[in-house]
């Protein structure tokens, strides 16, 4: 799982308004740190970017229910 962008993380950890200026900034350098990471070839089995919470769901679900097969069973 993936957020759009660090803007977007920033826009939506400040928005919250629970952490303060040391955390947002902690998070959001750990945030940079982990989306490099995510781009190296064999990293991530697959990357589901939360720009829409639907859409999200939507690939999360049929990526670990797959279609209610559970990965070809049933």
């Amino acid at each position: 799982m993936s957020p759009p962008s660090l803007k977007v993380l920033e826009e939506r950890l400040r928005g919250r308004g629970t952490d303060d200026e040391e955390s947002v900034k902690k998070r959001l350098d750990q945030a940079d740190k982990e989306m490099a990471f995510a781009k190296e070839d064999g990293a991530h089995d697959r990357i589901i970017v939360n720009d829409n919470l639907d859409t999200a769901y939507q690939q999360v679900e049929g990526w670990v229910v797959d279609g209610g097969k559970f990965g070809g069973q049933g």
